[in-house]
């Protein structure tokens, strides 16, 4: 079966479907290739929302908007969340374009009630260090910007949730904060179901992960329903989760 997850750029649409397997990658940089220049199929839009729980903090849940543009041979993935008791509204675009890096487009608003502003560039560094909507998950996790990364080594094939992944060892040694990933890509999809990242002295910071319970069989197809990331270092958690109705 085929896992997509094009709510953060990791494949082309949003259900669980058929699909022959790609032919396999030789190597780490086919393989990280072949993961970001990815073209999804066609435009689409779901709303969900963000569970972040962070130590001793009660848990906030943050509405969000994401959705796939896509422009020939280039797309945008977007995150629209919605304002909160605390917090103002947020956009995240993050525009792909095959062979070349991401380009990210934030904008934030001032305060809940402000409008939102006009999106700005963000450097490579603010993109690693900027939370959607204060979660878990940075402007650079949700680009998958480690599939752009100068080192890449494809390792031993393992399985995970029942499917057999690809294993890809992206590292960055020249990143002030996370200089290694191990990602594994279901065969299938080429998307990651899970990945874990890890700092220069090789302590575990963030992972990224599908659950057996991520899915939920829709009219007699499986959609995704739900996906976590844990930030070791916060101690903090953000669940998001789709609306996938009964469509």
């Amino acid at each position: 079966m085929r896992l997509a997850l094009a709510i953060l750029g990791l494949a082309s649409s949003f259900a669980l479907a058929e699909a022959t397997a790609a032919q396999e990658p030789a190597t780490g940089p086919a393989l990280a290739g072949q993961l970001c220049n990815s073209i999804p199929e066609d435009t689409n839009t779901i709303h969900g929302k963000l569970i972040i729980t962070a130590s001793g903090q009660p848990a906030r849940t943050v509405p969000v908007v994401c959705g796939i543009t896509v422009h020939g041979d280039s797309w945008e993935t977007y995150y629209d969340t919605s304002a909160t008791a605390d917090a103002g509204a947020e956009r995240l675009v993050v525009v792909h374009t095959p062979n070349a890096p991401n380009k990210y487009l934030f904008a934030r608003a001032s305060s809940p009630s402000a409008s939102l502003p006009a999106t700005a560039p963000l450097s490579p560094e603010e993109a690693e260090a900027t939370p959607l909507g204060g979660s878990d998950f940075s402007a650079a996790d949700l680009g998958l910007d480690f599939a752009h990364w100068p080192e890449q080594l494809k390792l031993k094939g393992q399985m995970y949730l029942g499917q057999p992944c690809y294993v890809l060892d992206s590292r960055e040694p020249s990143s002030k904060f996370i200089t290694r990933i191990e990602s594994y890509i279901d065969k299938e999809s080429n998307a990651p179901i899970m990945a874990a990242a890890y700092d220069a002295a090789g302590h575990k910071v963030k992972q990224f992960s599908l659950h057996g319970s991520s899915f939920k069989r829709v009219h007699g197809h499986w959609r995704l329903e739900n996906m976590d990331i844990r930030d070791y270092r916060k101690r903090s958690h953000t669940e998001l989760q789709f609306d996938i109705g009964d469509k």
